[in-house]
């Protein structure tokens, strides 16, 4: 039989009905798309012509298609949030509607809009998309309020734009919480977001120490071409130790603070280090060690004393999980004893407790003034604007006074409550997790909230509107361990159910 007579005996109405049901609805779809893609291109042609720059045009093209991928796919918004905290976290989207909106703001906003829309549909991969609660959001929820009232009562000192501004950001961290929550549902997407974190992470380490490397003059130019994005472009782009160049630089990657970014380094390195004790880590073990020894040079190169101090808490708190760590880590420590006492850390740290330099003398200055505002507001805080009073001055460096400065001292109780709930929610499902993977990722995440939790004693930056970046990296931590427990119960339960069913069959 030849191939025509072989096609023309083929059956052909199942064919053609299958396409008449079908093509409408891919033509509907290519239309769509087709009519997406010439609004866009008109657009960008428009606004390259009429626009002083033509690269302006295609930039707003490239945002469009970005957000409208972002709203349409909250999972991409979150990795994209967790790429710019490490990588770009007061980065500026260089086009001004109304406000200047920074890529931090605007993702996070997508992440929260994306959710909702997502939630609204009810759909999602032909299954019903529900809401998830939280465990303790009755606990987030008191914090906000309290913050929203704080804010609303010292109306006259906190309504300037930019006080707004960046409350609105910090707000939007907050926020994540649910989100994350809600679409992180199986251990898969899980381990994906913890690689992001720790890829991000690492490479934020090593972008600092090839920075650091450099010539200062090279440094100073190549941090000076993030001006357009909002990068200060003064002379404060190097930073040195108690803001003295003629004393040590600190290093600071393209976070601006070298505090803020050893905050962020420490909170990396409590999963890097996890995983690298875990008997199956998320990553190669060469790579989680290379990333690992970048982090610590690099936290150790900002001279932040709390940062490193937080550093060695996590450490030990980990070493009573992985007892391991006691042995590899023997060789580091022998080596520590030989080499710190003939650096500057040891130094600026002997200055630190003995309370002889410069900026311990600032922070306990800072923790009188802390003192005085608390006693004179004591339960609801100045809210997030300068200090009402005009002998006092806003601002300290620890996350607990900054609270209580901020929301007063009802403030603080309810973001303790937020904590011990946390502690007790995660630190209680820790051992019913079924796999040691799942143990590796719930401690790595436990262990970044304590160590952010124990740099806060001498930092603010997670607690502070003006680096909002930094509580997103803190709530999202938050949310991925009580994600981590969701997902372990839901397998517990899924393979104690095919027991049963296995059983009945028997």
């Amino acid at each position: 039989m030849s191939l025509i007579s072989r096609l023309s005996s083929r059956p052909t109405e199942p064919f053609l009905e299958r396409l008449a049901g079908v093509w409408p609805q891919y033509r509907a779809d290519e239309l769509k798309l087709a009519g997406i893609g010439v609004g866009l291109g008109m657009a960008g042609g428009l606004m390259a012509v009429l626009l002083p720059n033509p690269l302006i045009g295609f930039a707003v093209v490239l945002g469009l298609v970005a957000g409208l991928i972002m709203l349409a796919r909250p999972v991409f918004s979150l990795g994209c949030a967790v790429a710019i905290v490490c990588l770009l976290p007061f980065g500026v989207i260089p086009v001004r509607v109304g406000l200047t909106f920074t890529f931090l703001e605007a993702t996070l906003l997508l992440l929260l809009v994306g959710w909702l829309l997502r939630l609204s549909v009810g759909q999602r991969s032909r299954t019903e998309e529900t809401f998830i609660a939280g465990p303790f959001d009755w606990a987030i929820l008191l914090l906000l309020g309290l913050s929203v009232f704080a804010l609303m009562l010292h109306w006259q000192t906190s309504s300037s734009s930019d006080v707004l501004h960046n409350y609105f950001k910090f707000l939007l961290a907050v926020l994540s919480f649910w989100p994350v929550i809600n679409l992180i549902k199986t251990q898969a997407l899980l381990d994906r977001m913890l690689r992001v974190i720790m890829l991000c992470g690492g490479l934020a380490a090593f972008i600092g120490l090839g920075l650091f490397a450099l010539n200062q003059t090279v440094q100073r130019q190549l941090l000076l071409l993030l001006g357009p994005l909002g990068y200060p472009t003064d002379d404060r782009v190097l930073r040195y130790h108690e803001d003295d160049p003629a004393q040590a630089q600190r290093i600071t990657g393209t976070s601006v603070d070298p505090n803020s970014y050893a905050g962020m380094l420490v909170v990396i390195i409590a999963l890097l280090l996890t995983q690298l004790l875990s008997p199956k880590p998320l990553l190669k073990r060469w790579l989680l060690l290379a990333m690992l020894a970048g982090s610590v040079l690099a936290l150790a190169l900002t001279y932040g004393r709390g940062a490193q101090l937080g550093a060695v808490v996590l450490a030990l708190f980990i070493s009573f999980k992985y007892r391991k760590l006691w042995l590899y880590g023997l060789p580091f420590v022998g080596l520590a004893v030989v080499v710190l006492p003939n650096t500057f850390i040891w130094t600026r740290l002997l200055a630190g407790f003995a309370g002889e330099d410069q900026s311990t003398k600032l922070h306990l200055a800072e923790f009188q003034n802390a003192f005085a505002i608390i006693g004179r507001y004591p339960w609801f805080g100045i809210g997030y604007g300068p200090a009402p009073d005009p002998d006092l001055q806003a601002g300290v460096s620890s996350i607990y006074f900054t609270v209580a400065e901020r929301m007063g001292l009802i403030g603080l109780a309810a973001f303790m409550v937020v904590v011990v709930f946390f502690l007790l929610y995660v630190g209680g499902n820790y051992w019913r997790q079924t796999t040691e993977k799942q143990k590796a990722n719930l401690l790595g995440l436990l262990m970044g909230v304590i160590g952010a939790l124990t740099v806060g004693v001498l930092d603010h930056y997670f607690f502070n509107i003006e680096f909002p970046h930094m509580a997103a990296l803190l709530w999202l931590f938050i949310a991925l361990a009580v994600a981590q427990v969701k997902i372990s119960r839901t397998l517990a339960s899924s393979l104690q159910s095919e027991a049963q069913a296995k059983i009945k069959r028997v």
